[in-house]
């Protein structure tokens, strides 16, 4: 009675066992599978993924490119897309980690507004090695796919011709610097070269970073106050600078000329009012580079590569005379 017994339990023994493996076998194809479909960034019922990077959302300007994608996603063609939007506070360190990590994510298209445009240049890199497009918006990254921007050179000529103008050609002014992008380099550049054509201008300082932030044009404000008494002219490099700058002069009750770039919503109701020092900012157009940046980003996927590598957008010069019929954004 033993053995026959022992051999029945033996055939149903080797008969689990073989059910076991079948059952590990389908398990191991069905991963095997699923890897597949995640190398994968396109498919009939999922879009291309993807990533936003913008140097600041406390930035207006940054949220208004945000918010351009989106709706281009949400109102276009392109409705089955996944797009990750994240902030780097203006910490370029923080930003090639976040396009690091966006790399590892596998998305089809980044676009990211630079806050260092050389210290990126190696994870741009990184990424078109992955097969991944990347557009920059608002100032030029090294070795990006495409760049879409406002003509940055133009903005700070025009906001440095109005401030010379305004000041009747003499006088001592300062320029409140920002992040080391191309942005700023170059709207720094046209103001210094709109400058150049007042000979009685004198320009007495341009070392000071605020960051491209409102806190950060109050406090350097402050310093060139204490240090220039005759200072009667400032270029901040975008609205949020100089709307600091403007409370630090008000709070030392100093009379101040005020130029800037960005044409944002607060500045233009400041205009408006006209009781703001702000005498001008030259305008950008936040909603037309994101949904440009998606577009061309978009037909980049499609295998159609840029007829140009750089877009630049005219700016225009917004004052107390045109802000009334000015449509912000």
């Amino acid at each position: 009675m033993g053995q026959p017994a022992l051999g029945v339990k033996s055939k149903e023994g080797r008969f689990l066992r073989f059910c076991a493996s079948c059952a590990i076998c389908f398990v191991l194809a069905l991963q095997a599978c699923a890897a597949l479909a995640d190398t994968t960034r396109q498919g009939p019922d999922r879009g291309p993924r993807i990533g936003l990077i913008v140097s600041d959302l406390r930035n207006p300007f940054f949220m208004q490119i945000a918010r351009s994608v989106e709706s281009a996603i949400q109102t276009g063609p392109y409705k089955n897309a996944r797009l990750t939007v994240v902030s780097s506070g203006f910490d370029p360190t923080r930003q090639a980690e976040q396009l690091e990590h966006m790399v590892q994510q596998r998305m089809s298209l980044v676009i990211i507004s630079p806050i260092d445009s050389n210290l990126i240049g190696d994870r741009i890199a990184d990424a078109q090695t992955a097969g991944i497009k990347v557009v920059a918006v608002d100032a030029a990254a090294q070795g990006a796919d495409l760049t879409i921007m406002t003509d940055n050179n133009a903005a700070g000529r025009l906001a440095c011709g109005r401030l010379a103008e305004v000041l009747g050609g003499r006088g001592e002014v300062a320029i409140i610097h920002g992040p080391r992008n191309t942005a700023v380099v170059d709207r720094v550049q046209g103001c210094r070269s709109a400058l150049g054509a007042f000979p009685r201008i004198h320009l007495v300082s341009e070392a000071l970073n605020g960051g491209a932030s409102k806190d950060g044009g109050l406090e350097q404000m402050t310093k060139l106050l204490a240090s220039f008494p005759r200072l009667m002219g400032i270029f901040a490099i975008n609205d949020p600078t100089a709307i600091g700058a403007e409370v630090a002069s008000r709070s030392a009750g100093r009379k101040m000329i005020i130029t800037a770039v960005d044409g944002s919503p607060e500045v233009a109701r400041r205009l408006q009012d006209g009781r703001t020092l702000i005498s001008a900012t030259a305008t950008q157009s936040p909603t037309r580079i994101g949904k440009e940046a998606l577009w061309r980003g978009m037909e980049m996927l499609h295998g159609r590569k840029p007829n140009e590598p750089v877009v630049l957008l005219q700016p225009m010069l917004l004052t107390r005379e045109n802000a009334k019929t000015y449509s912000a954004w």
